[in-house]
């Protein structure tokens, strides 16, 4: 049979693979046996440690009976339906969305043993519950699946039954002295070069190629003089530098992008040269700049010219938005790419995590009712438990738990779509009520897909970020992915703004109504451009500096309604607030927020007063009004 240039490149990867005897052996032999020892490994360590190349030789090593199955995270979307459709183009069949049945048999039907790999598996985070608990579970007990990643793998891996003894762990270390010298030779550099060379990369198998590219240009060069930037861009000619600087603001890097960023009418030089440096690698859908290299170019630039920075951003941004609503490319490309440009981690850290996730998020069960009952008693008022207890006892399958590493359960969110939800139910919560409201005064388009997050608590925090928090607001973009580009708005409710005001409002979160109790209701429309068009306007607003204008900056008719909507006060007992609705029910003013400190809105007792804060003075600007006077002659602090 023919072999494809995937499998060339697989054999010349390996070509250059030293070192890792004791992790090509265990995969290796793992493989190849009769009854493998595991079902699942994690490869993991720091970028550029060299797990790729692991994957590669470990794949090359295989023999004929073994068929092999190889993704790269950043080319999948991060859904089930992503993933499943990732792997029915590389199984060859003909559905655009196979179910994971369809997978199953396809590998099924095949003899040999199947290896499914998957590169850069950090930036799949969002699947990693629905992979342990539904996908792999599903696939012939012959398959073996490889991970690498940056991140270890999550607890509940090795603590889940029936898996502690069906997973392995390799962490990856800095080379060997011995295995780093012999790379550093077969690089061209002669013995005392390569000691050099060694004294600066430690082993680390990215430093030691770009040392070797620095010494073989110059051998009386010093690896890196100053330091790691040093080391990547010290060997360019200086016409270069701008373009590894641009291109360390995006995902990745074509020859149109790169005429975008750098705001030029020919970029095929700068991509040839680009193409050419030892730091980048063909994708998917571009060249690919190491992340190391990215990361710490990045940096540099954001110290030293952060207006740069964000010209390069804001061109990428518009770029990709523009290619969103013309349907150019991808659809999850371009997502990936708008959201890779934000830096607000609420967001960012879904496909691109800048720590390593403590918690596990998954669906909630019944046995975890308790403790969320034990949450919502501690955070809530008995009249918001009531309420959120009707939620639990009518759509349990719209709760998501985030567990620790014992599994207990650390913080949960209530999360569905608006046509799934009891009518009953919604018309039965006061806090539903102003998101009813909204909709009826301005409905969404027919095909407009709607979401109700009634609430997230943290055992330990309330509704306030914590980890636990954090790992369950993460799993909510999940839900975002899936349901673009129709997700039009998200509807939920909030108690201490002085606290997440800073975090939701520049997002594009608006009060809708009156406060109801110590809750006030919020929402977020995305805009006609759905996920994409949101992204696009968080990535300008954070390179211009204006506020956000959820929506209506892509829907004229709403900027009208937003020109000429009269503002209506709340209620007296609030009269401390300046917080006021639009009459058309669109994004609202808020300015300032007060409450005494010490007092508590819900009246109960220091305790109770963790989820639900006190208001101190704060102001908040919003949606893109001007600021008014403050109310009792107050000022913004």
């Amino acid at each position: 049979m023919t072999r494809t240039i995937a499998e060339l490149l697989v054999e010349r990867a390996a070509d250059g693979f030293v070192g890792r005897h004791r992790e090509l052996t265990a995969l290796s032999s793992a493989i190849g046996a009769a009854e493998p020892p595991f079902v699942a490994a994690f490869v993991h360590g720091p970028g550029g440690i060299g797990k790729s190349r692991l994957l590669h030789a470990v794949l090359a090593a295989t023999g004929p009976g073994v068929r092999s199955i190889v993704l790269d995270g950043r080319d999948v979307e991060p859904t089930p339906r992503g993933l499943r459709s990732a792997l029915g183009r590389a199984l060859g069949l003909t559905e655009a969305e196979p179910g994971t049945a369809a997978i199953a048999a396809a590998v099924a039907a095949d003899p040999r043993r199947t290896v499914l790999a998957i590169d850069t598996y950090e930036v799949l985070g969002l699947l990693d519950t629905w992979l342990r608990t539904a996908f792999l579970p599903a696939l012939p007990a012959s398959v073996v699946t490889l991970f690498a990643g940056r991140d270890r793998p999550s607890a509940l891996w090795h603590t889940t039954p029936g898996w502690t003894d069906l997973v392995a762990d390799f962490r990856l270390t800095p080379l060997a002295p011995d295995d780093a010298l012999h790379l550093l030779r077969a690089r061209g550099l002669d013995e005392p070069l390569a000691h050099r060379a060694n004294d600066f990369a430690r082993g680390h198998p990215l430093a030691l190629v770009l040392a070797a590219a620095r010494l073989r240009a110059d051998p009386g060069a010093s690896p890196a003089p100053t330091g790691l930037l040093d080391g990547f861009l010290g060997p360019l000619p200086a016409g270069t530098v701008p373009v590894v600087e641009a291109a360390s603001t995006v995902r990745r890097v074509t020859e149109p992008i790169l005429r975008a960023v750098l705001d030029v009418d020919d970029a095929r030089s700068a991509f040839d040269t680009l193409r050419a440096l030892p730091s980048t690698e063909p994708g998917a859908d571009g060249l690919l700049l190491h992340d190391v290299v990215r990361d710490t170019v990045g940096q540099e630039l954001a110290v030293r010219d952060p207006d740069a920075r964000r010209a390069y951003r804001r061109r990428a941004a518009r770029f990709f938005t523009d290619r969103a609503g013309t349907g150019g490319g991808n659809l999850w490309q371009v997502t990936a790419d708008l959201m890779f440009l934000i830096e607000n981690p609420v967001v960012r850290d879904a496909c691109f995590p800048s720590t390593r996730p403590g918690f596990t998020v998954e669906p909630a069960r019944p046995e975890d009712g308790p403790a969320i009952d034990a949450i919502t008693a501690r955070h809530e008022t008995p009249d918001a438990a009531a309420a959120l207890g009707r939620w639990w006892a009518r759509h349990p399958e719209t709760f998501a738990v985030a567990r620790d590493a014992d599994r207990s359960v650390a913080a949960f969110v209530q999360i569905a779509e608006r046509g799934t939800v009891d009518p009953a139910l919604l018309d039965a919560d006061p806090i539903a009520r102003p998101w009813l409201d909204h909709l009826a005064a301005a409905p969404p388009d027919r095909d407009d897909r709607v979401l109700f997050m009634r609430r997230w608590l943290g055992r330990d925090s309330g509704e306030l970020r914590s980890p636990a928090v954090s790992a369950c607001w993460l799993d909510v973009k999940r839900v975002y992915m899936e349901l673009r580009p129709r997700l039009r708005r998200l509807y939920s409710s909030v108690v201490d703004l002085s606290q997440l005001g800073p975090i939701f409002l520049p997002l594009g979160f608006a009060p809708v109504g009156a406060p109801v109790g110590p809750h006030q209701p919020v929402w977020l429309d995305f805009g006609p451009g759905s996920v994409d068009g949101w992204l696009g306007r968080l990535v300008d607003t954070e390179t211009s500096g204006d506020p956000p204008h959820p929506g209506h900056r892509a829907d004229p008719a709403g900027a009208r309604r937003a020109a000429t909507a009269r503002p209506r006060p709340l209620q007296p007992r609030h009269r401390g607030t300046a917080v006021h609705q639009r009459e058309d029910g669109g994004p609202a003013r808020l300015h300032h927020l007060h409450q005494a400190r010490g007092a508590h809105p819900r009246g109960g007792g220091p305790d109770r007063g963790r989820a639900g804060a006190h208001l101190s003075a704060y102001s908040i600007r919003a949606t893109g009004w001007r600021d008014r006077p403050m109310r009792r002659g107050r000022r913004p602090t």
